[in-house]
C-alpha cells in the first residue's frame, strides 16, 4: 500500500470532525482549560517568531522532555491529563475506532523526503 503524505496539517488534525455534532457542548474545569490554553499560547509565542529558534538547540531547550519544566511536558500534560477528561465517551470511542484518524500522513513521517 502506498502511503500518501501532506503538508496540510490542519486537514490531518481536523479529519473526521464532520462526524461530530456542531451543536454538542461539554462542560469543563476552567483551571484545566486555562492550562491547555496557556500551553497553546506558549507554543505560539515561541514558534511565531523564527528568531526564537535559530538552531536545533533552541528547539530542544524549548521542548525538553516530560521530566523537564518545558514545552513537551506542558503539551503531554495538556493532552493526557487535562483534555483527556474533557472529551465525551463517544468521542473517545471515535478515536479508538480510527474514525478521526486521517488516512493521509503528515509530511514529516515520510522517510524518503529530501533533506535540506
Amino acid at each position: 500500500m502506498n502511503k500518501e503524505y501532506t503538508t496540510n496539517i490542519e486537514d490531518i488534525a481536523t479529519y473526521g470532525f464532520d462526524k461530530i455534532d456542531p451543536q454538542e457542548t461539554v462542560e469543563v474545569n476552567l483551571k484545566d482549560l486555562m492550562y491547555v490554553y496557556s500551553t497553546l499560547q506558549e507554543y505560539q509565542r515561541f514558534f511565531h517568531q523564527p528568531i526564537h529558534y535559530k538552531n536545533m538547540k533552541d528547539i530542544k531547550t524549548f521542548l525538553g522532555s516530560t521530566s523537564d519544566n518545558a514545552g513537551y511536558k506542558l503539551l503531554h500534560t495538556s493532552i493526557h491529563e487535562k483534555m483527556n477528561h474533557m472529551l465525551p465517551k463517544h468521542i473517545d470511542e471515535k478515536y479508538d475506532e480510527g474514525v478521526l484518524d486521517s488516512p493521509v500522513l503528515p509530511f514529516y513521517y515520510n522517510e524518503n523526503k529530501q533533506k535540506t
